[in-house]
């Protein structure tokens, strides 16, 4: 899953109309752009490393194994050229994509899961394009304990009920999964996922010095719950 953002911000002016993100579509091994900014300019690029074993069962098995898809995932990263990089889903983060990353001239911040998984978030930034200036990593599993138990928002009945009402009630594929996950009306159950997230300012290097904030996460989802 990849999603590319370039973003050209004009400076700061008395005009109150909004800048917002440019999205453009990613061809060839380079990112490029049909405008020339007038302000400054950084690339990112979201990408999740997904799950070999569940998500590629049509692909050939040899294709899968760690070793070929690991040199292949570093090229893909490296080929984007990105100013960062935010990734999902990443495992393998000390004993692999650190020290690859930072030969291509990338620091690095990492937060791996809670719990017994693997996997984490990592976000990327490129030496000569930013400096770190303050970063914060979330744990969401401690914001779960700020809800006083049993006690839910108006708003968040209201939507669960909705939900529940939209329901089909006779379709198999709806049926409960053998895998018994609590209680979904329970944001005890519902939110505490093990998902994490990472917040993090920088300086870009550039004359305008502006400070920008990027932030990276992966939720857990569930289709039976949405």
């Amino acid at each position: 899953m990849l999603f590319v953002a370039e973003f050209g911000l004009r400076k700061m002016s008395s005009t109150p109309t909004p800048k917002h993100p440019k999205f453009i579509s990613v061809e060839g091994s380079y990112i490029y752009s049909r405008s020339k900014p007038d302000g400054f300019r950084f690339s990112l690029v979201s990408y999740t490393i997904l799950a070999q074993s569940s998500l590629f069962p049509h692909s050939p098995p040899p294709s899968l194994k760690w070793k070929a898809r690991s040199n292949a995932i570093l090229a893909v990263l490296k080929n984007f050229g990105a100013d960062f990089l935010c990734l999902q889903e990443v495992d393998e983060y000390d004993s692999f994509y650190k020290e690859n990353m930072e030969n291509f001239g990338y620091s690095s911040i990492y937060m791996k899961r809670s719990g017994k998984k693997r996997d984490g978030c990592g976000l990327l930034y490129k030496h000569d394009c930013a400096e770190l200036v303050f970063e914060e990593r979330i744990e969401y599993n401690d914001l779960v304990k700020s809800i006083p138990d049993g006690k839910l928002d108006d708003e968040y009945k209201d939507d669960l009920s909705d939900k529940q009402d939209l329901e089909p009630k006779n379709d198999s594929a709806f049926k409960k999964a053998p895998e018994d996950r609590g209680d979904p009306n329970d944001p005890h159950v519902r939110l505490k996922r093990d998902c994490v997230g990472i917040l993090a300012a920088f300086t870009l290097k550039d004359p305008s010095h502006h400070v920008i904030i990027v932030a990276n996460t992966h939720l857990y989802w569930n289709p039976e719950w949405t």
